[in-house]
Parts: C-alpha cells; sequence; structure tokens
C-alpha cells in the first residue's frame, strides 16, 4: 500500500506515523515489516522504525509478503559470475530469470540466496533479513551488472550514489530492443512515475503525483521486418532509478521492450522474426555500470555482453537493412 505522510507528522517516528495512517496495521506489525525491508521510501528500504519523520514523503508498504517461513534465508549454491570483488562490494552479472530477493512465488532460488552461500552470509544487513546485500535491483527477467554491498559502510556509501544519480559518480548505461522507431535519434524522458492506481504490481506515467523519473536515450539502430514491422536498438542511460523505469518510458513513448510480458506488445505478428515473436523476457540489458569506488575514489567501469537470446535479436541489425519497398 502507498501511505503519503504528510507535514504534521513531522519529529514523529515513522513507525507511529504509518500506523496511524495504514489500514489495520498495528505499530508492532509496521516495526516487523521494517525490519524485514518491506516499508520502502524513494525505493530505499525504511529498516530504522525510531527514524523521525523530516518532511513530506511517500511510503510504500508491502503487507502481502509477511508470512514469518518466507524470511529464513538459506544459502544455495547456485552459478554466480562474479565480475569483481573487494572487501567492500562486489559487482555480479546478474543473469535473466534471476529474482534477486525472496518474494511471493520465490522464496528461494534467488539472487540473496547465491550471495549468501558464496559469501558465506558476510553482507550488509540494511536492507532487512530478506536483502542481505542489495542496494539496487534489476528485474527478475533483466540481465546485466549489479552492485552488492559486502558491509554497512558500504551499503550506505552506494547507496548515496545511486541516490544521487549524478553521472560524474555513478552512470548505469542499457541496451534495450524494442517495437518501433523513435521520433527523434535522442532525447531525454522526463516524467514522473508512480504505482499503478488498480494494477498494483505495475507502474505508470503520473501527470501530479509520482517520483520523477529521468532516461536520456539514444537510436542505435532500426530494421524494418516489413513495411509497418519495425525493431529498433536503443541505448538508455538512467538519471533516476525507478522501478521499472526503462519500460515504463519506453511504453510511454510508444516503443514498448521487446518481449515485456507487463508492458509491452501484447500479440507480436509473423512479420517478425521468430527470434522476436518467441522472446519470453523482456530485451532489457544493463550492459555497463561505472562508478567512483567509495573508499578508494578510483574510477571503476564493468561492461556485461549481450546473452545469447538478446545477442540473436541483436544479430538482426548487422548488417542494417534498408525499409522493404
Amino acid at each position: 500500500m502507498n501511505i503519503r505522510i504528510t507535514e504534521d507528522y513531522i519529529g514523529k517516528r515513522f513507525d507511529v506515523a504509518i500506523s496511524q495512517l495504514s489500514n489495520g496495521l498495528s505499530r508492532s506489525m509496521i516495526q516487523k515489516l521494517m525490519k524485514r525491508g518491506c516499508v520502502t521510501i524513494e525505493e530505499c528500504p525504511l529498516a530504522d522504525p525510531s527514524k523521525k519523520v523530516m518532511g513530506q514523503c511517500d511510503v510504500y508498504v508491502d503487507d502481502t509478503s509477511c508470512d514469518d517461513d518466507q524470511y529464513e534465508i538459506e544459502a544455495e549454491d547456485i552459478a554466480l559470475e562474479v565480475l569483481y570483488e573487494d572487501e567492500h562490494l562486489v559487482v555480479i552479472n546478474k543473469p535473466a530469470g534471476l529474482v534477486c530477493h525472496p518474494a511471493p512465488g520465490h522464496k528461494s532460488g534467488t539472487l540473496v540466496n547465491a550471495i549468501a552461500f558464496r559469501f558465506n552470509n558476510e553482507l550488509s544487513d540494511i536492507g532487512g533479513p530478506t536483502r542481505p546485500g542489495i542496494v539496487h535491483r534489476l528485474d527478475m527477467n533483466t540481465s546485466g551488472v549489479m552492485l552488492i554491498a559486502k558491509n554497512n559502510d558500504a551499503h550506505n556509501r552506494i547507496a548515496t550514489l545511486f541516490a544521487n544519480g549524478k553521472g560524474d559518480l555513478i552512470s548505469r548505461n542499457y541496451a534495450c530492443f524494442v517495437f518501433g522507431r523513435p521520433g527523434q535519434r535522442s532525447g531525454c524522458i522526463d516524467t514522473l512515475i508512480k504505482r499503478h492506481p488498480r494494477l498494483r504490481q505495475q507502474y505508470t506515467v503520473g501527470k501530479d503525483r509520482g517520483k520523477r523519473a529521468l532516461t536520456i536515450y539514444e537510436l542505435d539502430q532500426t530494421v524494418y521486418c516489413s513495411p509497418t514491422s519495425i525493431i529498433s536498438k536503443m541505448m538508455c542511460k538512467l538519471l533516476t532509478g525507478r522501478t521499472h523505469q526503462i519500460r515504463v518510458h519506453m511504453k510511454h513513448i510508444g516503443l514498448p521492450v521487446i518481449g515485456d510480458q507487463v508492458y509491452g506488445k501484447s500479440k507480436v505478428d509473423s512479420t517478425y522474426p521468430d527470434v522476436v515473436r518467441n522472446l519470453k523476457r523482456q530485451a532489457l540489458h544493463a550492459m555497463e555500470l561505472s562508478f567512483v569506488h567509495p573508499f578508494t575514489k578510483e574510477r571503476m567501469t564493468f561492461n556485461s555482453q549481450l546473452p545469447p537470446d538478446l545477442k540473436m535479436i541483436d544479430e538482426l541489425f548487422s548488417p542494417q537493412k534498408p525499409p522493404p519497398q
């Protein structure tokens, strides 16, 4: 549920404010949810019940995943591609299909289970017991580069990098394949993004409510499968990190991401190649993450090649095909 905490609650504890504004959730339940990572503000876990309200804000409380047995994290020996590791942080290459942390329907087999095994549970715990080490997320069916925090100091510093969103400190670049072609080769999508008023697992562009979301895009190439069936390869840079941001923004400008089961096309006709029609996940890949190391201050850049399913789509663009006559 979304809860707007007004200025009337400035100076009060968050657990008090949330319990008073929620529908039937006790203060003790709110405290449990906060410790479990089920309460977020600006997409970041709000884990300290005693934290004071500083101003008007929107809080999301996930009260649908509160079964106690769900929060016992069991280390599992799941294959994990580590791109870099030091005493503070880990950079991994997440495959599509891997859920970041336990959630309804995914109590095991997640990235959290994998890193609990790989790093012997020596990870930050700021996000709560279900999200050790998790500072930011990639959707289950999005692949690519992702950062993990090994301790709470690293977690806080990395979270600050993501929150600031400054290109001189951190840069996140994605490749995505979409239906259609943008009206201009490059641009910046600047909107508000909020939870869908009816479909609570989805997000949508808001007119007067929501969180500001900024995506810079650039057209790489376009392929005409038929005079009216067009696909494009886009490069997107995130300046903010809202949930489903690129997928929502691409839909907003009329370029739904190929394979997106939530925001994409409901039907793909036979004029498109089989590799496009049969893709079972969104064609979105976090291909580059560049950041200033929060401790060494060294600039670090990590890249991930397109996985096989997206590489097959990418091969449609080389050599570039002219529009059919």
